[in-house]
């Protein structure tokens, strides 16, 4: 654009060269010399005047058409203001001259609507990007070129963020590029972790980098006032292969560092590459355009067959959703295994308090009057027993008020002095007030103005001091921050409610519910009182000229462990002497913060539900003993004793898919126990009351951050709300992550997975999840939210894992010849390397990684295990699956063994699995979980667990034989055994093989009982016939019908298999 001001200026001096001849030729012409021109002549010479400009402007038109539009209209306004620059020259100097310059410019350039692009043009540039990448693929493959110069090894390294990671903003690559630079000039940590957890080594396990990129609304750490977002990308392997060259470049005292903007090197790398088409248009528009010209790019990741990433995925790698990954700190926090070590432990004395909730909702004076302390700002002006004198009439309310303020002032300031901590901090904030009040008044400020400053804030601003027991005089930055945000929250959700209540009744307000903005101007002239007089530090959220919505999101997750390490504080607290008369209230906190970690609910929600809130048929059964429900079902709904935040948030949570077996079974007898006091006395609805009182939200908040510090010390920033944010995490991973995420992040085993997404999404949508957003709206409803993307900004940390676990799984080639240029030769037979595995065992980089699958704490409360010596092997199988029972050795060896044989018989590919892998890491889990769930299929339904009675029909005399029979037969089952669908197979191919299976029935017959009887298909077998397979089924006979129950049978037989060491010896 400089180029282009440079060609105008010459212009407008042609021009005004001209106008000076204009008017010498026109006074020429008259026929006596007047002082003036005639009208007729000036008008002329007006005309010809604008046409040059005209033409001048229609030139600067066509000089600018490459530039954008905000460029265009700086530089139209250059060419103004030079010939303004000019006419007032040239009028100045006219002195007596008969003719002045009237024209000034100014060009109303008119806005166009911003187009729209079609979506044939979308698909053209992406189709563009497609042919970019495979250009880039080629030359990345073979090419020696750019390893020359630092500016073509960090313009190819941004591509590859941009095409392989779809990374494309211009701010997150420049804060990449910023870390990895100080990374090798410092030689510090990267920041990087795997995303799956360690066991996962036959598969590519993707390096992630963690870095944070400055924003001005939104974010999740401040440093030095500034507001930064912490975010995840995928460090591809270019990208790694790169970045460890360029720190050999470092280590051979050669130039590594970029001397160049990201753009400008950008350019250069591609300028390098060659001279195609498809090259050529990209660096055209990224001239034009910069980065826009990169606005479609993640095309080339939805377009490509290996990939999976789906729409919203894809809005998140372009930063065009709001969200937020942990800090480094936090994140490490949530897979740390030790709290036990703690720096600054909190072991101080827990206070409870209880409350019988009454159908009212709080105002804010209410509020107010909750605080047991007299509040004399907002009492009474005129007290008992005081007169007032008759004053004027015009200064009667002005005189009272200001005396009203003077008598409280004094009144405060002799009664802080014996004041206690709590009423201090009151007492000090109502004379912070009253001093700003004054000081507003002798700024000359009407007394009707200041009523309505210190009414913007004054009552809440009270309320919290003593709600969050704040010391002003103590009060850090971030304390100040957390205080002004949430009055000016408070502000902002009155305002939004007002709207959507103006707009039910038809109304706009002309005052258009604006309290946040007057609220956020009294609080920043306040705030800048308080720093003047009171020392007070400067806020970032105080800092803008104008209110503008800053969201500073919280985030922290609470990982299965730590949960775990909650409720067992949880329950070494009720234990304790001080809390005995409150261990009734501490049982119902427990599934409280089971129905939060699992669900998701907020603290009003799960505190305040009510019997009625509970959809279960089965409660209405006269006998429940041993029923097991089929469902539970909590309606979130507005209540007597509590309104909803929003309508979105009228839910209905179904508890069957979210807790596991045994969670599920706590939560009934709960509830069946609730719901038969509630039959007694029905004004005790609440569901977590104890004879009609509950905790108070208050001391719930308390108690759960009390136990926090007691594990990670104090300052840690976890709340109940923060079981909230792991809820939702946890189902986005479990509703949305592959199976390896699953496995890494949570502790929900894989096939209850997918039992969640059938339910949710429909067993056809899920043959199809890959690619429907509807998912994304499920995920937003089950936390009460409207929009995903509501969902997304406030409590989803993962979305940046969740994607690249869709699009890391693309071959990044190399040529064997490059790579041996650039490091030590390499031993391969293929000319061509695939750097997902040559990187991954390499390891360049220092990274974090999970080195196991998460479970829960081994060690919970009573309420929700049982102890290990009353529980039956099945149980103990079960418990240790589901992470209940994790230090059991034992049962840790019978899920080994389980998982080895229900993969040997069930999946084909491993029927020769030998037995010296039984404790081999890679097994799948899947084949035991499948064969698990066909026999809960099959159970009774009067049986909880799918156990069989094996026994012998015959006297005990002949129990040692039919023992050694039956070891036999469990031994051939275990070496030759196929499960097929519902049938067991043996391979007769030899004589010796038929006596096997004479063994085996011999074995096994015994041990049915009189209600099950094994059926044969092709026995005895033909060794002549080209079919040789014997075909066993297990049949249950029940009256005259009969039903093959063959995967029940062998579930139990492998419950006794697992159990019997001599079968396992090598």
């Amino acid at each position: 654009m400089q180029k282009i001001k440079e060609l105008i200026k010459p212009q407008l001096d042609d021009l005004f060269v001209d106008i000076h001849k204009m008017v010498k030729k026109s006074l020429d012409r008259q026929p006596s010399p007047p002082e003036v021109l005639t009208k007729e002549m000036q008008q002329k010479l007006d005309q010809q005047i604008a046409e040059k400009w005209h033409d001048i402007k229609d030139s600067v038109d066509c000089l600018s058409q490459k530039l954008s539009r905000d460029e265009q209209s700086k530089l139209m306004q250059f060419t103004e203001d030079e010939f303004n620059k000019r006419r007032k020259q040239f009028n100045q100097n006219v002195d007596k001259k008969s003719y002045r310059i009237k024209l000034n410019p100014h060009t109303k350039r008119i806005v166009l609507p911003r187009k729209i692009e079609s979506t044939e043009s979308r698909l053209e540039q992406g189709h563009l990007h497609i042919h970019v990448l495979k250009e880039l693929r080629q030359y990345w493959q073979d090419s020696f070129e750019y390893w020359n110069e630092p500016k073509y090894l960090w313009g190819n390294l941004c591509l590859s963020f941009i095409y392989i990671s779809g990374c494309a903003d211009e701010q997150h690559l420049i804060a990449i590029q910023k870390q990895l630079q100080e990374a090798i000039e410092l030689g510090t940590d990267l920041n990087c972790f795997r995303l799956y957890h360690s066991d996962y080594k036959k598969i590519t396990n993707p390096l992630l980098l963690h870095y944070r990129v400055e924003n001005s609304q939104y974010g999740n750490d401040v440093e030095q006032g500034k507001l930064y977002q912490w975010k995840h990308v995928f460090f591809n392997p270019y990208a790694q292969f790169i970045l460890q060259y360029l720190k050999k470049l470092k280590a051979t005292q050669k130039e590594f560092c970029l001397q160049h903007s990201v753009e400008d090197c950008i350019l250069e790398s591609l300028s390098k590459i060659g001279r195609k088409k498809s090259l050529g248009d990209l660096q055209y528009q990224i001239k034009r355009r910069g980065f826009r010209a990169f606005n479609d790019v993640q095309m080339v990741l939805e377009f490509n067959p290996n990939l999976s990433i789906d729409i919203f995925l894809s809005n998140v790698l372009q930063q065009e959703i709001n969200t937020v990954a942990l800090r480094p700190s936090e994140f490490r926090l949530l897979w740390n295994n030790d709290y036990n070590q703690v720096t600054e432990p909190d072991n101080r004395p827990i206070h409870f308090e209880q409350e019988q909730l009454l159908p009212e909702v709080p105002t804010v004076q209410s509020k107010l009057q909750t605080i047991p302390y007299e509040l004399m700002l907002f009492g009474q002006k005129k007290r008992k027993g005081q007169k007032v004198e008759r004053l004027d009439k015009k200064r009667n309310k002005e005189e009272r008020t200001l005396r009203f303020w003077q008598e409280t002032r004094r009144v405060l300031e002799e009664k802080i002095v014996d004041a206690n901590t709590e009423e201090k901090s009151l007492i000090d904030a109502q004379l912070r007030l009253i001093h700003w009040l004054m000081h507003l008044k002798k700024r000359g400020l009407q007394l009707s103005t200041i009523e309505s400053y210190l009414g913007s804030f004054g009552k809440e601003f009270i309320f919290e001091i003593w709600l969050n027991k704040l010391d002003l005089k103590q009060q850090s930055i971030d304390d100040y921050e957390d205080l002004y945000r949430q009055l000016l929250k408070y502000s902002s959700e009155r305002d939004e409610k007002a709207v959507q209540r103006d707009s039910v009744k038809g109304k706009t307000s002309r005052k258009m519910h604006q309290s946040a903005e007057y609220r956020f101007g009294r609080l920043k002239d306040f705030h800048q009182f308080c720093i003047e007089n009171y020392d007070a530090p400067g806020v970032l959220v105080l800092q803008n000229s104008s209110f503008k919505h800053l969201q500073i999101c919280n985030a922290r997750l609470v990982s299965p462990l730590l949960f775990g390490k909650l409720l067992e504080k949880l329950e070494n607290l009720s234990q304790e002497p001080t809390a005995s008369e409150w261990v009734d209230h501490l049982s119902c906190l427990k599934l409280m913060y089971l129905l939060s970690y699992r669900t998701g609910l907020r603290l009003n929600e799960v505190r305040c539900l009510k019997i009625q809130d509970i959809i279960c048929p089965e409660l209405l059964y006269k006998e429940k003993e041993n029923t097991v429900f089929n469902n539970i079902t909590l309606h979130i709904q507005d209540n007597s004793y509590r309104r909803l935040k929003t309508r979105s948030a009228n839910r209905q949570i179904p508890l069957k898919i979210a807790l596991s077996e045994h969670e599920f079974l706590v939560v009934q007898r709960y509830i069946q126990h609730r719901y038969e006091q509630y039959l007694v006395n029905q004004q005790d609805d609440l569901l977590f009351s104890v004879n009609h009182r509950v905790l108070t939200d208050q001391c719930i908040s308390k108690i759960t951050v009390d136990l926090f510090s007691q594990i990670l010390g104090m300052h840690h920033g976890f709340s109940f709300h923060t079981l909230r944010h792991s809820a939702a995490n946890y189902l986005a991973i479990t509703l949305l992550g592959s199976k390896e995420m699953i496995k890494t992040y949570t502790d929900c085993p894989w096939v209850k997975a997918k039992k969640m997404r059938d339910l949710l999404f429909g067993m056809k949508a899920r043959a199809q999840e890959e690619i429907i957003q509807h998912k994304w709206q499920v995920l937003a409803s089950w936390m009460g939210h409207s929009s995903i993307e509501q969902t997304a900004s406030n409590y989803l940390h993962v979305l940046d894992l969740l994607a690249v676990d869709r699009i890391y799984n693309s071959p990044c080639i190399i040529s064997k010849k490059v790579l041996e240029q650039c490091f030590s030769p390499v031993k391969s037979s293929t000319d061509y390397i695939n750097l997902n595995r040559y990187t991954q065992q390499q390891k360049w980089f220092n990274s974090y990684q999970q080195t196991q699958p998460v479970t829960m704490a081994g060690r919970q409360e009573k309420k929700f295990s049982i102890e290990k010596s009353t529980l039956t092997p099945f149980q103990r199988l079960i418990s240790f699956r589901e992470g209940r029972l994790s230090e059991d050795t034992q049962a840790q060896e019978w899920m080994q063994r389980c998982q080895w044989m229900s993969t040997k018989w069930m999946d084909r590919q491993k029927f020769n699995l030998k037995t010296n892998y039984v404790y081999s890491k890679n097994l799948e889990e899947s084949w035991f979980d499948e064969l698990y769930e066909k026999a809960k299929k099959l159970t009774r339904p009067d049986e909880i667990i799918p156990l069989l009675d094996f026994h012998y029909k015959d006297d005990r005399q002949q129990d040692a034989l039919k023992e050694k029979n039956m070891v036999k037969a469990l031994k051939i089952l275990l070496l030759f055994g196929k499960l097929r669908k519902n049938f067991l197979h043996f391979q007769c191919r030899m004589k010796g093989d038929e006596q096997q299976i004479v063994n085996f029935i011999t074995g096994i017959e015994p041990m049915l009982g009189d209600h099950l009887y094994l059926e044969k298909q092709n026995y005895p077998v033909n060794l002549d016939a080209p079919e040789r397979t014997v075909k066993f089924s297990f049949q249950r006979v029940v009256g005259s019908n009969k039903k093959n129950v063959t995967p029940l049978v062998i579930f139990n037989l492998m419950l006794k298999m697992m159990q019997k060491d001599e079968l396992w010896l090598k």
